[in-house]
């Protein structure tokens, strides 16, 4: 392999690097222009050598330890906030994997194949989420746990299920702690499946709007 060759790969993973890291940065995602192309232009290199610098050796080690390594730099990126299940960066790191193979591709010398999957990962990353804000999100229900607490009297639960009706808000009620005497304390906790297209802002201030209720909480 001449190097002309070798250099006309690096260039072409560098571009398809650099394409799908300007979609990221455009984004403010944790991983942009710079971490992809090194990414894919690393990728590239090390296929190129696994190809070249090793007479009679498997080519096949070097790209295994380049899917391997790329998992070990996409954790870098996953954030799991303390004290909740939510997790961000997943499709970062799925990106920077992927963007890794195309490397591997554009260093193999399949230029078409590393610009058609190019494109397939950028149709994934602009397209598919607007797929998902206007078909799939309005089929989509959040789960949460409801804790209302407030002031004993009678009617209260049915007034609170009756305004999550309203919401198309389904809730189950999970425990209702009631005091004897009227106006003391009460508490109540349901779970609820919240469709994706309701504001909950305008759920806890209609909550708080019901007579008696004083405190509205809620967790994933």
């Amino acid at each position: 392999m001449s190097e002309t060759d070798i250099l006309l790969r690096l260039l072409m993973a560098t571009a398809c690097g650099g394409i799908i890291g300007l979609e990221r940065e455009r984004g403010d995602r944790p991983a942009g222009f710079r971490t992809y192309i090194m990414v894919a232009v690393g990728a590239a290199l090390f296929t190129i050598l696994s190809l070249t610098a090793f007479p009679g050796s498997d080519p096949a080690r070097i790209a295994a330890q380049i899917v391997v390594g790329m998992g070990f730099l996409g954790a870098g990126v996953i954030v799991v906030y303390g004290g909740t299940t939510h997790v961000v960066g997943i499709t970062t790191a799925a990106t920077m994997w992927a963007t890794a193979a195309v490397g591997m591709a554009s260093g193999s010398g399949y230029f078409v194949t590393s610009l058609v999957c190019t494109g397939l990962i950028l149709m994934v990353l602009i397209v598919l989420p607007l797929v998902e804000t206007r078909i799939i999100h309005r089929f989509q229900r959040r789960r949460l746990y409801f804790t209302v607490s407030g002031r004993h009297r009678a009617g209260l639960l049915e007034e609170i299920q009756r305004m999550l009706d309203k919401y198309g808000i389904k809730g189950v009620l999970l425990r209702y702690q009631k005091c004897g005497e009227e106006n003391e304390e009460c508490s109540l906790i349901m779970r609820v499946n919240v469709p994706s297209r309701v504001n909950l802002v305008d759920v806890l201030e209609e909550l708080y709007k019901i007579q008696g209720v004083t405190l509205v909480s809620f967790e994933d």
